[in-house]
């Protein structure tokens, strides 16, 4: 079901007619091309493993239409279809879809019982800039989690040091 390439990632095989269930690592896939021609490269783990999924232009256009996140599940099903006289096959994707937990309802927060500590505007800056930065370097494609992850150290480091 797996094959290795050259950067030691496996890569998820389909076998006609039968269902696999993957988990999405990465919101955005990585587009790109080769000498192959273009590809759409999805990160996805499947069985515990780290695998990656080329997808064709249909089921890209499936697994967008999904609006999917990171950790989200989908089912992946490799099907037989007939084209006139040609014989094919084309995935079909399914998401799972997840469980819904009844939380309690949020407390309201009184003003009294938390002071304002500046947090959020700290966060929310550093957000904003962390976008400006990934919009400012051209040529890296940056996904929504490195954005996240420039984000948490702008945080850190402006928080570290005002609240230790």
């Amino acid at each position: 079901m797996a094959k290795t390439m050259n950067s030691n990632r496996p890569k998820l095989e389909l076998v006609l007619n039968t269902p696999v269930k993957v988990k999405l690592l990465k919101e955005q896939p990585y587009i790109g091309s080769s000498a192959y021609g273009d590809y759409t490269l999805y990160s996805v783990e499947h069985e515990g493993e780290e695998r990656a999924f080329f997808a064709t232009p249909e089921s890209h256009q499936a697994l967008s239409s999904l609006a999917l996140r990171a950790g989200d599940e989908v089912i992946l099903k490799k099907v037989a279809f007939q084209d006139g006289r040609k014989a094919s096959s084309r995935i079909v994707v399914e998401k799972v879809s997840r469980p819904t937990s009844i939380l309690p309802a949020a407390e309201p927060v009184n003003a009294k019982n938390h002071p304002s500590d500046n947090l959020k505007d700290v966060m929310e800056r550093s957000l904003q800039e962390s976008v400006d930065i990934t919009q400012a370097v051209h040529g890296i494609p940056f996904q929504n989690e490195d954005i996240q992850k420039i984000a948490s150290c702008l945080f850190i480091a402006r928080t570290k040091s005002s609240f230790a």
